[in-house]
């Protein structure tokens, strides 16, 4: 008897078993010769794959637009370490500037990746969307003892990277330079690398000064000193240095966020809006609020891409969406991100509420956040619970798993750091003084750390209109029309340091909120 014919359907599936089979949950880059021609070529027609270069594909979303550059940028470090694992084994590592990159965590991959090699090769290779990689021989490569893997790469550590960077890698990379020194808790390590590059010790030392550590340049100068050796200091930067910065317990994530907060500011500050809403009672106030809820649920959630309308949003507020009793209403996604945000929003303006009953309620906000943001984030989510798609235990705590923003340069930072970015956060918010920048930056750097899988763009703006209306500023609305230019200006933001045009957005968001609130509160 002749084997059944399979359907499209089942050459599908049994090419998914087979891909799954070689990269399991967390991997997403396979060589060709891994996978059967057959399956390859189906998985590539139906675009589970993208080739990235000969030979070497990425697993991809099939709905993804042809142009989308997310897999490129999720993969990149798993290909990056395979194709240079497989081919040059233990005989490479990348620069001391690509080193530096990696300790500090940069969130930007750079265009182009310098590799230095044992052997005597030189080649130049070019990947998709512009980006490349340089390889060259470098002479002998430092020991293993000097030779620290990060995301399967094979890097300088932390002290040899900074001891070979050359004087222009302190100019062009002087943020990276100050937060990795931050973190280094030997001074004896860099000591011992005097006779490797006494020039570069010196600038160490130097830099190390510049941000407040005195004590460990100290410990570093008296270790060669007693062995003999005169270390000549010098400041390595160009630019004056302001940061004080010294925690070698923490992640670079932890200071960066400190970094990027007083460099911020005052460029924040420059866009701050006049509008302020004047003589109410804090009951009148959150009337007001509580006007433009189903106007403000539409826009928030229609920005994340939830296909809602006014009347879904206002049949989840009356009560007649029921996941308990119709099986129908259990499996509408945009119903249930209708009723978690509605919950949150009624959380977040009683909080606002009880801050605005304090005397000193701009500063309250942020002690509202600190302790409520957790809790907020399991109300966004508990119909996803109640329906059985998410288990409670999911919601407690920040991601463990890596994420990646679709169209974005910008990589939020590995899961294990994220700890730190949300203490350096709360530390921020807490100590700031104007609620302006509390709401530009709070907003900016959650999004930035990304403590979440999902919804982080929604606790953003809660977190924005906390801040905002506990110094009377309306609760702001960004609208789905502007999403295009709110997306850009956080981007330019993440990628580019250029924190204006987010500013500049909010503060036209704020002016353009407020005769709408006043009005919904007035007509109410």
């Amino acid at each position: 008897m002749a084997r059944p014919r399979q359907t499209n359907a089942e050459k599908l599936a049994r090419a998914l078993k087979e891909l799954y089979a070689v990269t399991g949950s967390d991997k997403g880059v396979i060589k060709g010769n891994q996978l059967k021609p057959v399956t390859r070529t189906l998985l590539l027609e139906k675009g589970f794959l993208r080739e990235v270069l000969k030979g070497w594909y990425f697993v991809s979303d099939p709905h993804a637009d042809e142009g989308d550059t997310t897999p490129f940028f999720a993969n990149y470090w798993e290909y990056l370490a395979k194709y240079l694992g497989e081919r040059f084994g233990k005989d490479y590592c990348l620069s001391s500037a690509d080193s530096l990159l990696m300790h500090a965590q940069c969130n930007v991959i750079p265009k182009q990746v310098s590799i230095n090699l044992a052997v005597n090769q030189c080649h130049y290779q070019e990947l998709a969307h512009g980006y490349s990689l340089m390889m060259f021989q470098s002479g002998k490569l430092p020991n293993e003892e000097y030779i620290a893997t990060i995301n399967g790469l094979r890097c300088m550590s932390a002290e040899m990277c900074l001891t070979k960077l050359p004087p222009t890698g302190y100019h062009r990379w002087a943020e990276e330079v100050l937060l990795l020194i931050s973190t280094l808790n030997d001074p004896g390590i860099l000591a011992g690398l005097y006779e490797i590059n006494t020039a570069g010790i010196s600038r160490i030392v130097g830099a190390a000064r510049k941000i407040g550590r005195t004590n460990f340049a100290d410990s570093i100068v008296n270790q060669l000193s007693s062995a003999g050796y005169k270390l000549v200091e010098t400041n390595p930067f160009k630019e004056a240095i302001t940061y004080r910065l010294s925690s070698p317990n923490r992640s670079p994530l932890y200071n960066r966020i400190k970094m990027q907060w007083e460099k911020q500011r005052q460029p924040v500050l420059k866009h701050k809006p006049d509008e302020r809403v004047k003589g109410l009672s804090v009951n009148e106030f959150l009337d007001k609020i509580e006007a433009i809820k189903i106007y403000d649920a539409y826009h928030s959630l229609s920005i994340e891409r939830y296909r809602v309308t006014e009347d879904l949003i206002k049949k989840v507020e009356s009560g007649e969406w029921s996941p308990e009793i119709n099986p129908e209403d259990r499996k509408q996604i945009d119903a249930m991100a209708a009723k978690g945000y509605l919950d949150t929003f009624k959380a977040v303006k009683e909080a606002i509420g009880s801050a605005l009953n304090e005397k000193s309620h701009s500063r309250v906000a942020a002690e509202i956040f600190s302790q409520a943001h957790q809790g907020w984030y399991q109300l966004l989510f508990k119909p996803s619970v109640d329906a059985g798609i998410l288990q409670q235990r999911d919601l407690f705590g920040y991601r463990r798993n890596r994420v990646f923003l679709r169209g974005s340069l910008h990589s939020p930072p590995h899961y294990d750091y994220v700890l730190d970015g949300m203490e350096a956060l709360k530390e921020c918010l807490l100590t700031e003084e104007d609620a302006f920048v509390r709401a530009v930056l709070g907003h900016w750097l959650f999004g930035f750390i990304h403590p979440y899988m999902d919804g982080n763009g929604r606790m953003a703006r809660f977190t924005m209109n906390l801040m905002l209306t506990c110094d009377e500023f309306p609760w702001t609305i960004i609208k789905v029309d502007d999403r295009q230019e709110y997306m850009a200006a956080l981007e330019k933001a993440s990628v580019e340091q250029d924190i204006e045009p987010f500013a500049r957005f909010i503060s036209k968001c704020i002016s353009n909120s407020y005769p709408k609130f006043m009005q919904k509160a007035e007509n109410g």
